[in-house]
């Protein structure tokens, strides 16, 4: 009984000191940072209820492994031989499948929240196309959140009613302490969000300190793709980012086989 005793305190301990250190890393990922200059003045023009997302749904398995367990799918639309295929990339393009397939192989595809990142700019053919899948399962566009960067792409997307998740700048955390440079930075971004009025501002986990300091009244969509294994850190990160009311979209990482 003493060493089954000695054994369970280990245990304890172990998971004690293991919720800790996940809960120090969340703390130290989602601290705030000190501003260099004054926070953008430009809010969103609409909200929704906070959805959690599971990342990469580009398989007709995937969809079906995860539909009971989130509320959001995110996925790669991509071109091959000309036609709009779910692929991340080229090594992806033999096993691609339709968005038809993917929507097809969920219960009730008008229920999820779609987070689309585009891979290829769009034309007027592409997007009636998309209306088409759309309507055609029953899902309401503003259901379908499309990833893209500044273009054409977005103002054919706005003019056809989907929201935009408009791609954060490339080094947008990356400001080096010099207050000249961050106000560039905020002026690139406030530029490009007062030219498309995205849903959201799309970014990664990183700039996340960044887009809250600075953008603290836009809606935010983030994600953190890097750990696909069970952790206790996605719950913890999880219940912290949904503590942002401007965190609209969260989405994270899971292996396939995973049912939760």
């Amino acid at each position: 009984m003493k060493i089954i005793s000695r054994i369970l305190i280990v245990l304890i301990c172990v998971a004690l000191l293991y919720s800790s250190a996940m809960y120090g890393y969340i703390w130290l990922k989602m601290r705030p940072i000190t501003p260099l200059t004054a926070p953008s003045a430009v809010a969103s023009l609409s909200s929704r209820p906070q959805v959690h997302m599971v990342h990469a749904v580009n398989s007709v398995e995937r969809a079906r492994a995860k539909d009971a367990h989130y509320n959001g799918f995110e996925l790669d639309l991509n071109r091959v031989n000309g036609k709009l295929r779910v692929a991340h990339d080229e090594k992806d393009f033999k096993n691609s499948v339709t968005l038809c397939d993917i929507f097809s192989a969920v219960k009730d595809p008008s229920q999820k929240t779609w987070w689309i990142d585009l891979k290829t700019d769009l034309n007027q053919k592409d997007i009636d196309h998309l209306k088409e899948a759309a309507s055609h399962f029953n899902i309401s566009p503003r259901r379908m959140l499309f990833e893209t960067a500044a273009g054409q792409t977005p103002e054919l997307l706005n003019k056809n009613g989907f929201p935009i998740l408009l791609s954060v700048i490339d080094g947008f955390n990356e400001d080096d302490g010099n207050s000249e440079k961050r106000a560039q930075l905020n002026a690139q971004m406030e530029e490009l969000v007062r030219r498309y009025q995205p849903f959201a501002i799309a970014g990664s986990l990183g700039k996340y300190p960044y887009l809250k300091a600075y953008f603290p009244n836009y809606n935010k969509a983030i994600y953190s793709s890097t750990t696909v294994r069970p952790s206790l850190k996605k719950k913890f990160l999880k219940e912290a980012m949904f503590k942002d009311p401007t965190v609209l979209v969260f989405m994270q990482d899971e292996y396939t086989w995973l049912p939760f």
